[in-house]
């Protein structure tokens, strides 16, 4: 009897043929994990946006039910502790995202659900809580450190289709030192001057707008035109 020249690696098999199977697995998995990372970086983005409509409707509701004015902010090391803004911090961020309750915030009670608040693209919002911060232009006078801020009437606003509400602020974080300035808000207030946005998505930010629609724009790219409205004129 000849010996045989099949391999021992399974019935039917050769050596060969095994690899060129592993090879084709290979080739499979290097095509498919883009599409499996695109289509989660797309469901992340999706989510992002539906949180932040759903905070859009709550700013909408509060203003309503106070004469036309949107929740005030606290911000800085200052504000915390300090009860009376859109959300609560206990912990500022000094270089650092911040620490949230947002259950103690004035906005809370429109929208009882804490994951509203995060963005599932910021690796730190399970640490901190928050993951957007206010638009300082929003508050009734220019920035002053007091540690909170009122906010002013909703329906004053000149440009509101283009003047943010929210947005995605990026901080530097020792939690992942390697997401420089990819971090989480450090006070929930986006103060135009000093602070900059992320780049969770795709180079962009997520970003809620006063007459309550959101969507992924290149933020950093025209950062007085979406604070202020206009481009040509910041907010203080």
């Amino acid at each position: 009897m000849s010996l045989s020249n099949r391999s021992t690696y399974g019935d039917g098999f050769t050596l060969i043929e095994l690899l060129v199977v592993i090879a084709i697995i290979g080739i499979l998995a290097a095509l498919l994990f883009p599409v499996f990372a695109r289509a989660k970086a797309a469901a992340f983005d999706s989510t992002t946006l539906s949180n932040l409509k759903q905070l859009g409707a709550s700013f909408a509701l509060y203003a309503n039910d106070n004469d036309d004015r949107v929740p005030g902010v606290t911000d800085g090391s200052l504000g915390t502790g300090m009860v009376g803004g859109w959300v609560y911090y206990d912990t500022f961020g000094n270089g650092d995202p911040g620490h949230f309750d947002v259950t103690r915030g004035a906005l809370y009670l429109y929208v009882t659900n804490k994951k509203v608040y995060l963005s599932p693209n910021d690796g730190t919002s399970q640490q901190s809580g928050l993951s957007f911060a206010y638009n300082g232009c929003l508050i009734v006078t220019p920035f002053q450190t007091t540690g909170i801020n009122a906010g002013g009437p909703i329906s004053s606003l000149a440009n509101p289709s283009g003047t943010m509400l929210l947005g995605e602020e990026g901080t530097y974080n020792s939690i992942l030192p390697w997401q420089t300035n990819q971090g989480g808000t450090n006070d929930g207030f986006f103060n135009p001057e000093v602070d900059a946005f992320s780049q969770w998505h795709a180079g962009g930010t997520a970003i809620l707008f006063t007459d309550e629609h959101a969507k992924i724009v290149h933020a950093r790219d025209n950062l007085i035109g979406i604070t202020s409205g206009d481009p040509s004129k910041p907010c203080w």
